[in-house]
């Protein structure tokens, strides 16, 4: 199976509200969040499970990725800003029918500490950044990285004219 984990794009610093929860997307965020969507279809075929983190900055992320993929957003997971890996594996391996890559959209520093912990390799996860990891068994927690990208590459991947 093949793991992406994404984060949110750029939020605002507070909601009105107050809560953390609450936090919107910029306008660049959305922009962004809109062309990382868009890359990501570009680069993936097979089948999609997408699970996004309940807050709504992810959420919003998630739903342009939901709309590249014209698929819903499988599930809003409680394990994602808490960071709890185990239980989300845990819930991956209980799927019937494992996806050929299943999107995570979700929060720093849970994200970096995952692929660390997935791949052995540190990298910096910049807000709607991309990395891809190849879990050979997907009952395991041990993979391989096979790309990152920062935002501004999937942006140029999209705008860029076709020769």
């Amino acid at each position: 199976m093949n793991l992406l984990l994404v984060r949110h794009a750029e939020a605002e610093d507070a909601a009105v509200s107050g809560s953390d929860f609450a936090r919107k997307l910029t306008p660049h965020g959305r922009q962004t969040a809109a062309d990382v969507a868009r890359a990501l279809r570009h680069c993936l075929s097979g089948s999609v499970l997408l699970w996004s983190s309940p807050l709504l900055r992810t959420r919003e992320t998630a739903d342009y990725i939901a709309q590249a993929f014209k698929t819903p957003v499988d599930r809003y997971h409680d394990a994602i800003p808490a960071g709890d890996l185990n239980a989300l594996s845990r819930d991956w391996q209980a799927l019937a029918e494992p996806p050929e890559t299943l999107i995570v959209v979700g929060h720093q520093p849970h994200l970096g500490i995952w692929t660390t912990r997935i791949t052995r390799i540190s990298l910096p996860m910049k807000k709607a950044s991309v990395t891809g990891i190849y879990l050979p068994k997907a009952d395991h927690l041990k993979g391989e990285l096979q790309w990152y990208a920062l935002p501004k590459m999937m942006s140029r991947m999209v705008s860029a004219p076709r020769t």
